[in-house]
């Protein structure tokens, strides 16, 4: 979490927000992950400096949560059930291969691209 976010204190409301937001996601509990998602971006938005731009922080808890790495994607698991498939947790790995990828990238990305202080 440091290095993802060294901007905020381990100690500070926001750290905890996103901590349980990001386990929220990877269990696949998106509904429970949405209301601490925007908790925490409450958070990171009153001690950001300047109101109008997302704060390093910010921008990659954005990353994070559209990236969304799930370690059991509840909710497609119960749609793919409830539609007669006949192996519905099938596509976990390759959905695991391009999650880890794509934030492979995007956390490269944001931290190339992030504004230094």
């Amino acid at each position: 979490m440091k290095f993802l976010f060294p901007d905020i204190n381990p100690k500070d409301k926001a750290y905890n927000e996103i901590s349980m937001n990001i386990v929220a996601n990877l269990f696949g509990l998106g509904n429970a992950a949405t209301p601490l998602g925007l908790k925490a971006m409450k958070s990171m938005q009153e001690k950001n400096k300047q109101k109008d731009t997302l704060s390093n922080s910010m921008a990659m808890f954005i990353i994070l949560n559209t990236a969304s790495i799930q370690i059991i994607p509840t909710t497609v698991i119960a749609i793919r059930n409830s539609l007669g498939t006949k192996n519905p947790t099938a596509f976990i790995v390759p959905v695991w291969i391009s999650s880890i990828c794509a934030l492979a990238a995007g956390i490269i990305s944001a931290k190339i691209f992030m504004k230094r202080k």
